[in-house]
């Protein structure tokens, strides 16, 4: 088993909210990154037109650069990674 899949940190209040899953539960780093990203997704975070972002942040004077990332599918899950990547950030597994 890799140690990225295996249920070896305890949730404490946060983590358990986040993840939807009881306190005090064992879950593994893949279970982890899966959460955050689901959470980002849910929250629309990725996004820095989002309306939550703008009522909270003031309006840049000028547009910053657009950063684009090469991206590849992940042999196992399929979800999009940055290319070159040894692990998926969703399910763990080495590519």
């Amino acid at each position: 088993m890799s140690g990225l899949t295996k249920k070896i940190i305890y949730a404490d209040n946060t983590l358990s909210t986040l993840l939807s899953v009881n306190e005090g539960a064992l879950v593994s780093y893949a279970d982890i990154s899966r959460g955050l990203h689901r959470y980002i997704k849910e929250k629309d975070l990725k996004n820095p037109q989002s309306v939550h972002l703008r009522a909270q942040t003031p309006a840049p004077s000028e547009p910053a650069p657009t950063e684009t990332v090469a991206e590849q599918a992940c042999r196992d899950c399929g979800e999009a990674i940055p290319t070159g990547a040894v692990y998926c950030d969703m399910c763990g597994m080495r590519q």
